[in-house]
């Protein structure tokens, strides 16, 4: 039967699956010449000859079959293949009515301009949509890479899942085979759910990008796209091209209400950036709505626009996303300088804080040294002045040498103490200890002098330390318990015990002399040892039966001096 190419399926034989030859004929009046031959597109599959010689075929012409969606064909037609008269072109199309079987526009002719014509089609129809697979899949990971480092940023995840579905929908333009699916009507199907994602993802992205969030009509609208996208993988083969018309018409209908959604954002508080990608959306979405009109053949053409769009528009999208990267990285980095400079600021600030607050500690530390060394020339060698000077006062006629002479010692011995302890916080604390061993030297040579034994039991103090004015407390104390004992007792032995016992400090001296005298207990030596004992917050006890006298001493050690 005759017809006319382009030739559509769904119109010239309706609901017809299987084969269709065209047979087309030309006559060559004069020797034949090597001819072009273009076909502008043919869908699905088909073999080609020409005066009975097949001259191209595609890999499988039945289930599962081959997939040349809208690709030119260029061939050459040589001289020896033609002849004078009659030709004859012989095209097989295999296809299934449900998915637009067609033969395009069919040109012979020179070669030259026919295949200038064939390249420049085939860069629009495969060319481009390849170059748009690649972007979207590079662009599609690049996003997807940033919104997983930074989960907050939901447009960029949403733009990624965006570009997914739209790689998936793509591939249907340049694929050869419905591989991984085993036929057809499933890859069909399952490209079409993957146009219904691309809208979907393309709103929400919108949503995120304008900074909007609608939870219910947003689970509505995947609530619908889930079972939109159900009943197309359900639909039986008979129904598959009315779903699919259902399924392209629907996701128009919400493409072009997201762009209206995204205008009237943009307009309506956004910024310069969003207002131009809000056109450029539109300008999209009237784009596909053409397209849309072709693929459902309402419009008789066969020339889509999103291979010229599309990019233009994923292009635009992607730049306004880096840009706003961008713009939120410089604003970060920015808060860090002023951040930088603040902490460096502070640093010095709190540097000469510190150095000030050093030169007042050490002139507080120098001020209490003072204070301390005048307490103890006060409390001790200042005591024992007054206490002689009252004595030489109160004595009406010369004092005995030896008397003279006790009353000196025990104001050199008072001064060494003190400029002992004084060296050892000059130095750094020292334990109690280190501080003894002065003390101890001096006394073991004066007992030693006069032939009295002395003994020294001394453990666990060597990392003991009190602090300068509690060692000091304990060392005149000990001072004052051996001057009684050499000066008063007249023994000849004399037990000295200083040792850690726990969270206590234990000092006992012990001599074999004569004992206390009646009314000693109140002298001046003993209610000097008292009052330290009692600074000290320690616990002071003097026993003296018979010929033996026992000075003991307990000074309770906190935790942490302990």
């Amino acid at each position: 039967m005759p017809v006319s190419v382009p030739n559509d399926w769904t119109r010239q034989w309706p609901g017809h699956d299987g084969v269709v030859w065209y047979r087309l004929q030309w006559d060559i009046t004069d020797p034949p010449q090597t001819q072009g031959l273009y076909i502008h597109y043919l869908i699905h599959a088909g073999v080609i000859s020409v005066n009975g010689v097949e001259l191209q075929r595609d890999p499988s012409l039945v289930e599962p079959l081959s997939r040349t969606w809208n690709r030119p064909r260029f061939l050459l037609l040589p001289a020896p293949l033609l002849h004078t008269g009659r030709n004859e072109l012989l095209i097989r199309v295999s296809g299934y009515h449900a998915y637009q079987p067609a033969l395009g526009p069919v040109e012979i002719g020179p070669p030259e301009p026919l295949r200038a014509a064939y390249q420049r089609s085939y860069l629009v129809r495969q060319d481009l949509n390849w170059l748009h697979l690649g972007m979207g899949a590079t662009l599609g990971c690049f996003f997807l890479v940033l919104w997983l480092m930074r989960r907050q940023e939901a447009a960029y995840g949403w733009y990624a899942a965006r570009q997914a579905a739209w790689v998936a929908f793509t591939l249907n333009f340049v694929n050869t085979s419905p591989w991984p699916f085993g036929n057809t009507g499933t890859y069909s199907a399952v490209t079409s759910v993957a146009y219904v994602l691309y809208h979907g993802c393309n709103a929400m992205f919108v949503l995120r990008f304008m900074g909007r969030s609608w939870p219910r009509r947003e689970a509505a609208l995947w609530l619908l796209i889930a079972l939109a996208s159900a009943a197309m993988l359900m639909a039986p083969h008979e129904q598959l091209r009315l779903m699919r018309n259902v399924l392209a018409w629907a996701s128009s209908a919400l493409l072009l209400t997201t762009a209206c959604v995204f205008g009237y954002l943009a307009w309506n508080g956004g910024n310069l950036v969003q207002r131009l990608l809000s056109l450029t959306a539109l300008a999209g979405a009237l784009a596909m709505v053409h397209d849309l009109l072709v693929f459902t053949r309402i419009m008789d053409d066969n020339f889509y626009l999103a291979p010229y769009t599309e990019p233009l528009a994923t292009i635009g999208i992607a730049l306004t996303l880096a840009w706003t990267f961008v713009t939120n990285t410089r604003r970060i980095e920015s808060f860090n300088d002023e951040m930088h400079h603040s902490v460096t600021k502070a640093r010095a600030e709190l540097t000469a804080s510190l150095a000030r607050q050093h030169e007042l500690e050490l002139q507080h530390a120098r001020l209490g040294e003072r204070v301390n060394l005048a307490h103890d020339l006060h409390d001790g060698l200042g005591g024992m002045l007054i206490g002689n000077i009252t004595t030489l006062e109160r004595t009406n006629g010369p004092l005995p040498q030896d008397q003279v002479l006790d009353m000196l010692r025990g104001m050199r011995d008072d001064l060494r103490l003190i400029i002992d302890t004084a060296s050892a916080q000059h130095y750094g604390e020292l334990s109690l200890g280190e501080l003894l061993a002065p003390l101890r030297y001096r006394m073991s040579q004066l007992f030693e002098l006069h032939d009295i034994d002395v003994h020294w039991q001394v453990s666990d103090i060597d990392r003991l330390h009190l602090g300068a004015t509690r060692s000091l407390d304990v060392l005149r104390l000990l001072q004052e318990a051996l001057t009684n004992a050499f000066k008063h007792s007249r023994a000849t032995r004399v037990h000295v015990t200083l040792a850690r016992q726990a969270r206590e400090l234990e000092l006992q001296v012990w001599d074999n002399g004569q004992g206390l005298a009646p009314g000693a207990a109140s002298g001046t030596g003993l209610r000097s040892m008292q009052v330290r004992a009692q600074r000290l917050g320690a616990q002071l006890s003097v026993d003296s039966q018979g010929s033996a006298t026992t000075i003991s001493l307990r000074v309770p050690l906190p935790d942490v001096q302990a």
